[in-house]
């Protein structure tokens, strides 16, 4: 009887959990991460975020922000406050009204044609997860 056998990288890259998971504390610093063993997906994200609703108007640079999961991005000076939609590929993002992702916040886990009410307008920073 033959048998089959995956390496531990594999099994590992199917399943997260098995191997010590993926760090839930999206507030741990870099340096606190980059000490805590297991294994750790190596994802790109994007933001491609616009000013118009409905996925309209000028394009935000930088376009797309890419990052990677529990990365903060401080958008610059010519895009801060100005985002009324955004698609996202490969992770969700937290938009914060203040630079360093501080202040008020909401989780976006899929694209949006406009952002939510109170919220228009207003995002600073990110961070993927």
């Amino acid at each position: 009887m033959k048998t089959l056998r995956l390496s531990l990288m594999v099994v590992c890259t199917l399943s997260l959990a098995a191997c010590g998971g993926s760090d839930s504390n999206s507030e741990a610093a870099p340096s606190e991460a980059a000490e805590q063993p297991g294994v750790h997906a190596m994802v790109t994200c994007y933001a491609y975020l616009l000013d118009g609703t409905n996925l309209s108007g000028p394009t935000l640079n930088p376009f797309p922000v890419t990052g990677s999961v529990g990365q903060c991005i401080n958008l610059p000076a010519a895009s801060d406050n100005l985002t009324s939609s955004f698609r996202l590929a490969n992770c969700g993002a937290f938009f914060f009204d203040g630079s360093d992702c501080t202040g008020a916040s909401f989780a976006a886990p899929t694209s949006s044609l406009t952002m939510p009410p109170g919220f228009d307008n207003v995002t600073t920073s990110l961070r993927f997860y």
